[in-house]
């Protein structure tokens, strides 16, 4: 006995209507990739695809797979049941667009994000986060079609600030970089989807980072301020703290350092800077809540920590010259005005200045702290911070226990 699903398209078109798969069949068969997604391009050209078999949502998953619409991890199937649910969370009506996405100018309306959302597994209730951020990506100040089409392993960083990190069960503490908690995995998800559904990114055929990197299926946590000493971030921006905020910066990586911020500026001031140095950019520390409170005993204040992060964390000019990145990339390239005056004044620092630095307390609290520097790569300087909008009526969902 056959069973069927209805499932929206998730796949982007262009403001002319061509769907974007039409051009990513040209690129897969250019890059003899087709046996890797056979399927490319080939779906039916309409809203709502009805799917059947004994296992309509495995299915789902293998059609799907095969067309490139995963990130390689089982998907939840868009039902229209499913999306309409997510369609309850926006503030905005399902046809409204958000953005065009790079590289391929895919339009990412709320429905089209809704339905790479509900693959992702976001509950209904992270809608407006997911919403804020696609609207960010959208921004010439991501610069999204280099974030997308570079050979770098660059990815967005999602930071979530407010009431509504907690209501929605999101992870600031022990292990917020993952895995186990389903708001921090899944949100980043739904943007790693929507870049690669509706813009185009698709790996080794369009997005040609080199490795790649864990955080390309998601990189998204929220702030502990409960244990911080200091105002959050998004208060330091001007918001009141009872505002929902989402900041979107861009990261090569997530660098585990041991130890206090002395540690963190050794890294900071080593080669995995070198991109910053080349293009400039906004960089990411989490310190852990020991390392903040013990800064605050000591009447370190925010501003302070990244003033002494970025007078302590220099690579010698030097070292800094024997690099691939200054040997090789250096001479075809012009490097920014600041980063050659301090290579002549015998010491670089990760960013132009402390502002360029973006400082915040998360994780676990425990004696042996553990932080994160995430490096940056790409011009402009991006840190895109935009409060988020609730629809009417917005509560978090209450998982059923028995």
């Amino acid at each position: 006995m056959n069973d069927s699903l209805w499932i929206l398209n998730p796949s982007g078109q262009t403001s002319a209507g061509a769907w974007i798969d039409d051009t990513l069949l040209a690129r897969v068969d250019e890059r003899g990739m087709r046996a890797k997604w056979p399927l490319v391009a080939n779906f039916p050209r309409q809203r709502v695809e009805v799917v059947r078999g004994i296992d309509p949502a495995a299915e789902v998953a293998r059609l799907f797979e095969l067309r490139g619409w995963t990130d390689g991890l089982p998907i939840v199937p868009p039902t229209t049941g499913r999306v309409e649910e997510m369609l309850d969370y926006a503030p905005l009506s399902r046809d409204a667009q958000v953005g065009e996405l790079d590289p391929l100018k895919g339009l990412a309306t709320v429905e089209k994000i809704a339905i790479n959302a509900v693959m992702a597994g976001c509950r209904a209730d992270y809608f407006p986060i997911i919403l804020r951020v696609v609207e960010a990506l959208a921004e010439p100040e991501f610069n999204l079609r280099g974030v997308q089409t570079t050979d770098e392993n660059v990815t967005p960083l999602i930071l979530v600030n407010g009431p509504i990190a907690r209501q929605i069960g999101m992870n600031d503490g022990f292990g917020c970089l993952g895995p186990g908690w389903r708001a921090n995995a899944t949100i980043g998800r739904a943007i790693r989807l929507v870049m690669q559904n509706i813009g185009g990114g698709w790996p080794a055929v369009v997005a040609f980072a080199g490795l790649g990197q864990p955080g390309r299926y998601t990189l998204c946590f929220s702030e502990n301020d409960t244990q911080s000493p200091w105002d959050p971030l998004h208060v330091d921006a001007g918001f009141q703290a009872d505002q929902n905020v989402v900041t979107v910066l861009r990261a090569e990586s997530a660098i585990n350092v041991t130890g206090g911020l002395e540690e963190v500026a050794s890294v900071m001031g080593s080669a995995a800077s070198a991109f910053s140095w080349l293009h400039g950019g906004i960089v990411t520390v989490a310190i852990s809540p020991a390392t903040a409170a013990a800064l605050a005993k000591k009447g370190v204040s925010k501003e302070e920590a990244r003033q002494w992060l970025h007078e302590n964390g220099r690579i010698p000019a030097a070292a800094l010259d024997a690099l691939w990145i200054r040997q090789n990339v250096g001479k075809a390239k012009e490097w920014p005005d600041w980063a050659e005056a301090a290579i002549k004044a015998g010491a670089v620092p990760p960013v132009a200045s402390p502002e360029n630095i973006t400082l915040v307390v998360a994780g676990g609290d425990v004696p042996i702290a553990q932080q994160a520097y995430f490096p940056t790569w790409g011009y402009p300087d991006c840190r895109i911070i935009k409060e988020i909008t609730l629809p009417s009526g917005w509560r978090p969902i209450e998982e059923e226990t028995n």
